[in-house]
């Protein structure tokens, strides 16, 4: 339904104008004053974004470092027990198979929680960026006397006077240059 409401204020704004009129006259007309942004632009120039995603793969690489280490631990324990094979008792060995197999286990179960950690962590930092970015945009277009900002890509045609983007990275950069990430490690 929302798409569809969407549709019709694009098309109430390019009727005017395919018509010889402009989508100023159309907004002084009927009392409306709509603007756009390019998210593309926005998502590739805000140094909010770039925080996140910088600190999100510094985290992933100290994961994968902590699980490189890991790995090479229970191949050492486990050459270790491929040399005891023949020295230990059946009961004996059995039991430090059953005890690396758990820590095999508890490693894997380590990494999965890292990885969903990192998951989410980067997730919230995105939801944080969205709310800002929606925080910017209504607080310059209530300067500006703007009641509709629309993404771009639902614009048949649009003055570059009506394009927001560039105030809003400079805004977004000037306010929030970065997003801290925080990673649960319980």
């Amino acid at each position: 339904m929302r798409g569809l409401t969407r549709l019709w204020l694009v098309l109430a704004l390019a009727v005017p104008c395919a018509l010889g009129g402009t989508a100023a006259a159309w907004a002084d007309e009927h009392g409306t004053r709509i603007a756009i942004i390019e998210m593309g632009r926005i998502l590739e120039e805000a140094t909010a974004i770039h925080s996140i995603r910088n600190q999100g793969e510094a985290q992933r690489r100290a994961y994968s470092e902590e699980a490189h280490q890991e790995a090479e631990r229970l191949r050492q324990i486990r050459e270790e027990l491929i040399q005891q094979q023949a020295l230990l008792a059946p009961a004996a060995l059995e039991e430090r198979q059953r005890a690396f197999n758990a820590e095999v286990a508890a490693a894997d179960q380590r990494a999965k929680a890292q990885n969903q950690n990192l998951q989410r962590a980067v997730a919230e930092g995105e939801v944080r960026f969205r709310e800002i970015l929606g925080t910017v945009v209504a607080e310059l277009a209530e300067k500006r006397g703007i009641e509709i900002v629309l993404p771009v890509h639902l614009a048949l045609y649009a003055i570059e006077e009506a394009n927001l983007t560039e105030p809003v990275i400079e805004r977004l950069n000037e306010a929030f240059p970065e997003i801290a990430l925080t990673f649960d490690e319980s």
